[in-house]
């Protein structure tokens, strides 16, 4: 079985699965080609290996590449942001303003996902390397880049971090989301949110689901994972199903239950949607639904 997964969304844009910590279908990176080249999310820092044999699978060598577009700075996003630009001596990166001081000095973000996540697990992950503040651009509330036949816009999409982006490209109606919007896995066939500490505002990501889904976009590439041709229902579930998952957190937190009992009763629920069995349930999604709750937990101190 070949180690990489790239498939062609259309002549312009094509999708690179980062294999990320070995598992398929969990994270993608995007490749979107005009007369200049721009990579959208680039997953763990021990994907970038296979970030560049996707990209070479696609005819692409990386001094093509002219921007690298983490979406948020999460390691699955951005974790390899640094490690690729050694590799690619023109590109300039494309950041919100918020995440620019974690990609300049990774080690906070690193202390922070390590507390999440664990020492071992982080290690599988891959340590981020720091990013020359001369080679990235701040991104505001918007921003348009033009790569000659694609105009890309990057607007802030705060909710799941105060420092995410979503792209949107006019040419080819397509919405590159983020984790504006949950998690579907092709393997688990329901969305689930996606809700980590320490930022979750679902207040702000309601309102950026509205506001994307006001571009009316044809079609939504989701970082967890794939092609959607439904992006205004998956904009819209996103926003029910964290809104529910709060709620159903709170009221097991005012019944005592643990974090780990909140998250196997949540998982639980997923399953019973998805129609699966508890040894059917994706290695990855199990790991979401916990950091999920860490999450909610998290935001539900601060606003009780």
């Amino acid at each position: 079985m070949s180690r990489l997964t790239t498939s062609k969304i259309s002549d312009r844009v094509y999708l690179i699965d980062t294999l990320a910590i070995g598992d398929r279908n969990t994270v993608a990176a995007y490749l979107l080609k005009g007369s200049k080249l721009a990579l959208v999310d680039v997953g763990y820092a021990s994907s970038a290996d296979v970030v560049l044999a996707g990209l070479k699978e696609l005819n692409v060598e990386p001094s093509d590449v002219d921007y690298l577009i983490p979406t948020h700075v999460h390691l699955d996003h951005g974790g390899g942001t640094g490690h690729l630009l050694e590799r690619m001596p023109k590109a300039k990166v494309i950041a919100q303003e918020r995440g620019v001081p974690h990609l300049i000095d990774p080690s906070r973000l690193v202390q922070s996902a390590t507390s999440v996540f664990g020492e071992e697990m982080i290690r599988r992950f891959g340590t981020p390397k720091e990013v020359p503040a001369e080679r990235i651009t701040a991104v505001g509330e918007e921003m348009h880049l033009e790569l000659g036949g694609l105009s890309l816009t990057a607007i802030h999409s705060p909710g799941h971090a105060p420092h995410q982006i979503s792209v949107y490209v006019e040419e080819e109606k397509v919405l590159l989301a983020a984790d504006a919007v949950g998690i579907m896995y092709p393997s688990l066939g329901v969305l689930i949110p996606t809700t980590p500490p320490p930022s979750l505002n679902p207040e702000q990501l309601s309102s950026t689901a509205e506001k994307l889904s006001q571009l009316d976009p044809k079609l939504l590439l989701a970082p967890h994972f794939g092609v959607r041709t439904d992006p205004k229902r998956v904009l819209a579930e996103t926003t029910v199903k964290t809104n529910e998952w709060v709620a159903e957190t709170r009221e097991m937190k005012k019944r005592g239950l643990s974090a780990d009992a909140i998250a196997a009763e949540l998982k639980s629920g997923v399953l019973r949607e998805a129609g699966l069995q508890a040894g059917d349930f994706p290695r990855y999604a199990d790991v979401s639904v916990r950091t999920n709750v860490m999450g909610i937990m998290h935001y539900l101190e601060k606003n009780p």
